[in-house]
């Protein structure tokens, strides 16, 4: 699925109403929707970004935390480009696909019950064959990537 597609889930819509108003007609939640959420127009084959002030990542546990909207990261991420910085990286990673809540709950279970440690979701996900893990947070810019093997990611040098 698209990252407009994981919008629209009817869990996701109700849990961006529910934190933000109504993305259609409120104007703190349209904002919120056009400058911090994902839109796969802005994406770039191969290329992922990696935000590096503001707030903290603990999400899904420690990684390098990427994104492919570069502008939705800037924003959210570093406050507009106030707080930090864009870093590039190219590569293709094997990502598994937990963006379906009910799917990432099961895999970080799975994981913890393998493994019994704080980087189990690390360790289970490459035991499995993948680099890192797709998922989507809809209070951070909706889809986003976690990269446990970095070694399939080269970072850009800006211009």
């Amino acid at each position: 699925m698209t990252a407009e597609e994981l919008f629209m889930l009817p869990y996701n819509q109700k849990h961006f109403l529910n934190a933000f108003g109504d993305w259609r007609k409120e104007p703190f939640a349209i904002t919120k929707f056009e400058e911090d959420i994902a839109k796969t127009k802005n994406y770039k084959d191969n290329y992922f970004y990696h935000a590096t002030g503001g707030f903290g990542e603990s999400g899904v546990g420690k990684g390098l935390y990427l994104g492919k909207d570069r502008f939705a990261l800037n924003n959210f991420y570093n406050c507009g480009g106030e707080e930090g910085e864009i870093l590039t990286y190219y590569g293709a990673p094997n990502f598994i696909d937990l963006t379906d809540e009910k799917d990432l709950i099961n895999f970080k279970k799975d994981a913890y019950r393998f493994f019994k440690s704080d980087d189990c979701l690390e360790k289970y996900t490459l035991k499995n064959g993948f680099d890192g893990i797709r998922y989507y947070d809809i209070e951070t810019t909706g889809e986003e990537f976690v990269l446990f093997n970095t070694g399939t990611v080269k970072i850009m040098e800006e211009n």
